[in-house]
């Protein structure tokens, strides 16, 4: 079961060496990577990166702020990708 729950805001307190850029930074997790039913991984939104850190939950720390899906995305703008057996994907 995963520490850290979608839209919860974190800081990254105990970077590994990859991140170390991003120490003390907030992020928001809008991403989780599971093997195994585990977590072993989040993707936060960094204020200021346009790409997703992708971080170990031992590199996180709660500040106990919780956002919702609403704050980060817009449903009434959204699309759907249709995918066919081939793994061609096309605007559904």
């Amino acid at each position: 079961m995963a520490l850290y729950a979608f839209y919860q805001e974190v800081r990254i307190v105990r970077p590994v060496p990859e991140n170390l850029v991003f120490g003390g930074r907030l992020g928001v997790v809008i991403g989780l990577a599971e093997e195994s039913g585990e977590p072993v991984g989040y993707g936060l939104a960094v204020e200021g990166e346009e790409q997703i850190v992708c971080c170990e939950e031992a590199e996180l720390e709660a500040t106990g702020r919780q956002f919702r899906r609403e704050d980060f995305y817009d449903d009434a703008a959204g699309f759907r990708v249709c995918v066919d057996g081939e793994g061609r994907g096309r605007l559904g």
